[in-house]
């Protein structure tokens, strides 16, 4: 009668190449990704009657943009569409201090430092 024959032996060596692959797996889910890159510098309206200053520059595509006014504290976020472009008005008076940053699928961009002018 001919039929299949379990060997016992390769049932450890198995279970060891699966350990390993799975260990190796869960480690490279572990290596820190590296941030993205700063926006590149907007384009910065001048002061209007009403106090605010347009933001207006491209992030890769459907990105968040943010920003941040760090002596008002308020924040501002955009999404943008497949053009990756934003226009994010921002209420701030001369020499306020501006963070600006995007996320990317969940990655975060290093920050852009931008002073009111």
């Amino acid at each position: 009668m001919l039929g299949y024959r379990h060997s016992r032996m390769a049932e450890p060596s198995r279970r060891r190449h699966w350990f390993l692959a799975a260990a190796l797996l869960a480690t490279a889910c572990l290596a820190p990704t590296l941030p993205l890159p700063p926006p590149a510098d907007p384009k910065v309206s001048a002061l209007d009657a009403s106090g605010s200053v347009h933001l207006q520059g491209r992030v890769p595509a459907e990105s968040w943009v943010y920003a941040l006014n760090r002596q008002t504290d308020l924040g501002y976020l955009q999404i943008t569409d497949s053009t990756g472009i934003y226009d994010l008005e921002v209420k701030a008076q001369v020499g306020d201090k501006v963070v600006l940053w995007y996320t990317l699928h969940g990655d975060q961009s290093e920050p852009l430092d931008i002073t009111i002018r």
